[in-house]
């Protein structure tokens, strides 16, 4: 897996897969050292990072979350918290950021943080094509420009995470890399790993480096419904 830095931000599509990786990236971190998840996401209420807060804290992240996270408030706020990752320098700071240009235009109120350890800094688009607007190149590269252009930033490179859910087999993730590929090489910026459901890790023999996750977010009721 390439080497990721200090502060990891995490965007995607709804359904991409962003969430779970995040909690993922979070928890490997805080196997090394000090670890915090800022959770971003404005736009979804229901499938946030912050809702696992018992056990990433349980872990040893600190979570930053919106001021309606767990509560029945209708809008969000983002606490002064957000900013704290720049002056504490943890060891790896998750940012889980809204994966379309409304979502992703929060990050203007970093911007100037951003700037000055920018060098610090992966931005990181999750790419999963089984989701609605992202099923193609273009789409996908369109959604990722929009993004790019409201966020003011420029991602450093994808993660393939093609899935269906529980339904997800071995031949789904080999296509997601697959376009994985060809984004990378439109784009010249790298793959950085596929991201695979764990149980699925054995049967993997592609080239990438793997990155398994466990489903932390999808309650088992979901998968009733083709959502």
């Amino acid at each position: 897996m390439k080497g990721l830095k200090r502060f990891i931000f995490i965007l995607g599509n709804f359904g991409s897969g962003k969430t779970e990786i995040s909690i993922k990236l979070a928890l490997d971190g805080a196997e090394k050292g000090r670890t915090v998840l800022v959770d971003m996401d404005i736009i979804n209420p229901y499938f946030k990072s912050s809702s696992k807060e018992e056990l990433l804290t349980g872990k040893g992240v600190r979570v930053i979350k919106p001021d309606y996270a767990n509560t029945t408030m209708d809008v969000p706020t983002l606490p002064a918290e957000i900013y704290s990752p720049f002056d504490d320098k943890p060891d790896r700071a998750v940012f889980d950021i809204g994966g379309d240009p409304v979502g992703s235009s929060v990050l203007g109120l970093l911007r100037d943080r951003i700037r000055e350890v920018r060098d610090e800094c992966d931005f990181l688009m999750v790419v999963n094509p089984f989701r609605p607007m992202q099923d193609t190149p273009d789409k996908i590269i369109s959604l990722m420009e929009e993004i790019e252009a409201k966020a003011g930033i420029r991602f450093d490179g994808f993660i393939s995470n093609g899935n269906i859910a529980r339904e997800t087999t071995i031949d789904d993730i080999y296509a997601s890399e697959s376009i994985a590929r060809e984004l990378s090489e439109e784009k010249n910026i790298p793959v950085y790993f596929t991201a695979i459901e764990e149980s699925l890790a054995k049967e993997y023999n592609g080239e990438n480096k793997i990155f398994p996750v466990h489903i932390n977010m999808r309650p088992e009721w979901l998968d009733n419904y083709n959502i």
